[in-house]
């Protein structure tokens, strides 16, 4: 594992991810390019901001970060790379959705997911918030756009189909989540292998 660790407690956002093989981030790369004109009130997902959360985090004091990087290397050491198969799209917001995301299959997933809220509760960090349904965000409807983009996310998602099998999850990386005004700016500031 590489890091980077500070002694300060002013916090960072953080989430743990598992890094997207090349394969997978240029086929999402190339389904948003397609779908990016079908519906003006989405804020796309910038191609090098695709990724496949295990955990958000949140607000982590410097201090803090050696224990999610211990955490993340206990799970990463106990879990084989495995190959990641992407499927059909989904919304989350009901009626109305808000986001349009990529369903994403993998055998190692839910283990790898598990192992690390364990590590990660044994670290003293409160469990997940919710159960874990990996997905790959695509694009969030503009605020205020809710009622209007909602039928356009409702067709994407029954009539797009999935690119099949992308590679294979190899590490978690941490990554740093900097919000800004034109959408956040995601850092890696350390990665695990699995296996080892």
């Amino acid at each position: 594992m590489d890091g980077e660790t500070g002694t300060g407690a002013d916090p960072r956002r953080l989430f743990i991810a598992a890094a997207l093989p090349r394969g997978a981030k240029r086929r999402i790369a190339a389904l948003i390019a397609e779908l990016r004109g079908t519906a003006p009130d989405l804020r796309w997902t910038a191609a090098g901001n695709v990724h496949l959360t295990l955990r958000f985090l949140g607000d982590v004091p410097r201090a803090g970060t050696p224990p999610v990087e211990a955490a993340m290397s206990a799970a990463a050491g106990g879990a084989a790379p495995f190959p990641l198969q992407l499927g059909g799209l989904g919304t989350f917001g009901g009626r109305n959705p808000r986001v349009l995301w990529l369903a994403v299959d993998a055998p190692g997933l839910h283990p790898l997911a598990d192992a690390l809220d364990d590590a990660l509760a044994a670290a003293g960090f409160a469990p997940r918030d919710g159960a874990f349904r990996p997905h790959v965000t695509l694009a969030r409807v503009r605020r205020g756009a809710r009622s209007r983009a909602g039928p356009a996310l409702r067709a994407m998602a029954a009539g797009a189909p999935g690119p099949g099998a992308a590679g294979a999850i190899e590490r978690l990386e941490l990554i740093h989540s900097t919000l800004a005004p034109n959408g956040p700016i995601y850092r890696v500031i350390a990665s695990a292998a699995l296996g080892g």
